[in-house]
This record gives C-alpha cells, sequence and structure tokens, in this order.
C-alpha cells in the first residue's frame, strides 16, 4: 500500500465507542507494513488533542468513526496540520441513518478540500483489504464512506519570495556581436546614370497618351520638342474652336483646360506647371 511503507510514521484513530477487539485485525495489518511497531501510534478520540496538534508528525493518518465525525471541518483542519507534506488522510464514517452516502461523501470530500487537502479517488488508491477488516465495526460496508486525501507537497504557512523584476529580453533574433562577413556598401549598388539628375523638361508627357509621345493634333508643344523642330510663334489655332469660352466647352486633351475663358484671338500663355509632369 502506497499510504503505508516501512520507514512511514502512522496514526490511528479509533472512536471511543468502537471495542479493541473489533479493530485488532485491523491494527495488526497496519503493523505488517511497519519496520518498528514504535512508529505506530494507537489514539482514540478521547485522547485526540493529545496526539494530533504536533505539527508534520505523521505520513498517514487513518480514523474510524462508529457513526459520523463530530466536528469534521475542525478534525480535518487539525489532520492537515499533523500530516508531513505529502501526507495522506484516510477517514471511515458511517451513515447507516442517512439515505444518501454519496451526498455526505460529497460533503467530505468538499470539506478537505476546503481545507486543503487533495483528494484522491479510489482507482488509484486501493484500500479493499484494510476496510474489509472493519467488518466487525460495521454492520453494513456499503453504508461507510471512506475519503482518502494528501496533504500538498508543501508545509502549512509557508512561503516562496516572488520575482517581479524584469525579465531577460530573448536573444532568438539578436545577431552575434562578432561578424566575419564584410558588408555590402551601398554606394556600390548605384551606377552612374543612376546619379544622374533629370531634366525637368525631359518628363514632360503628353496629356493625351499619358506618355512622353505627342498625339496626332498636337498643340502643346510636346511633337516639336521630340521631333527638335522649334514651335512656330504665333496663337495656338483650336481644333474645335471653342476653346475659348471655358471649361464646359473644352475637350480632355485640350490644352487650355483649367484656364480662364478669353476673348477669340487674344494670345494665351500656358503656366509652367502645367507644362510639368507631377
Amino acid at each position: 500500500m502506497i499510504f503505508l511503507k516501512e520507514n512511514y510514521s502512522v496514526l490511528v484513530i479509533i472512536d471511543s465507542e468502537i471495542s479493541s477487539d473489533d479493530v485488532a485485525d485491523f491494527i495488526v495489518t497496519i503493523k505488517k507494513y511497519l519496520k518498528n511497531e514504535d512508529q505506530l501510534t494507537i489514539a482514540s478520540t478521547k485522547e485526540l488533542e493529545k496526539y494530533i496538534n504536533n505539527a508534520s508528525s505523521y505520513d498517514t493518518i487513518i480514523s474510524v468513526f462508529k457513526q459520523s465525525c463530530p466536528n469534521h471541518k475542525t478534525y480535518f483542519d487539525k489532520c492537515l496540520r499533523a500530516l508531513k507534506p505529502s501526507g495522506t488522510l484516510i477517514n471511515y464514517e458511517s451513515f447507516e441513518q442517512s439515505e444518501n452516502v454519496h451526498s455526505v461523501y460529497e460533503e467530505r470530500v468538499l470539506s478537505l478540500k476546503l481545507t486543503g487537502f487533495k483528494v484522491k479517488v479510489h482507482e488509484n488508491v486501493d484500500t479493499s483489504q484494510l476496510k474489509s477488516l472493519l467488518l466487525s465495526v460495521y454492520n453494513d460496508l456499503d453504508k461507510v464512506a471512506e475519503v482518502i486525501a494528501e496533504k500538498p507537497s508543501f508545509e502549512i504557512g509557508s512561503s516562496v519570495k516572488l520575482n517581479f523584476g524584469k525579465e531577460k529580453s530573448s536573444n532568438v533574433w539578436k545577431l552575434d556581436d562578432a561578424v566575419d562577413e564584410e558588408l555590402i556598401n551601398e554606394d556600390e549598388l548605384l551606377d552612374e546614370s543612376d546619379i544622374i539628375k533629370v531634366n525637368a523638361p525631359s518628363l514632360k508627357v503628353c496629356s493625351t497618351t499619358g506618355k512622353r509621345k505627342a498625339c496626332k493634333d498636337c498643340t502643346c508643344g510636346l511633337a516639336e520638342e521630340l521631333s527638335g523642330k522649334t514651335a512656330p510663334e504665333g496663337n495656338v489655332k483650336s481644333s474645335c474652336g471653342n476653346c475659348y469660352l471655358g471649361d464646359a466647352f473644352r475637350c480632355a486633351s485640350c490644352p487650355y483646360l483649367g484656364m480662364p475663358a478669353f476673348k477669340p484671338g487674344e494670345k494665351v500663355v500656358l503656366p509652367e506647371t502645367q507644362l510639368k509632369a507631377d
């Protein structure tokens, strides 16, 4: 049994209403697992205060109550203090007068958890052999609530200092300081043609084609500029004859687009900003 080992210190608490003869086989079986008889302490509920007040004294506490445990919350609290860290408490109570043993069991489990115990399930701890030796105490073992709980692995009242300092930054994405490889000079990536300053007039494009290519009826002077010829002096002749009326009468490619209306035959000079590309 994992809760009974040869080097364990065990406390068995027997209800004062139970005869010592009724638990004789029960006690003998527990002694078989221990190396020395001095490791086993047997106490009645009348002298409970004498043995259960010592903190961290026992590896296992087994309690057998004829009926229900009186003041079970106080009793569980004292057992928690008397057990060593990771110690085990096994508690037996009879509920023959109760209609629902399961509900009483759940009540005990809740009390143990609120006290600070970790309740173990029966599948992980085999106590069938030990429980069968209590037939002389209880008339019906089905009406006996068996609860197995474990004290946490730390002492009651112990504390651990918390570190609220800044965590060290992770170096996962940090490159090593010592880099043997030579870094590329950024200036070597540029050619002489990349450094030449662009001439603003060379950026002029046709408003119709959107490219540096003159349209068929070019009137803005781009055709002459591309061909190297000089644009004839004089007024620009409108292809539609309505340019002077304003934007409402001008086509989308009209060089006068955006300019105020003017009188027919009046010399119109395009602003410098309109001749520059965006």
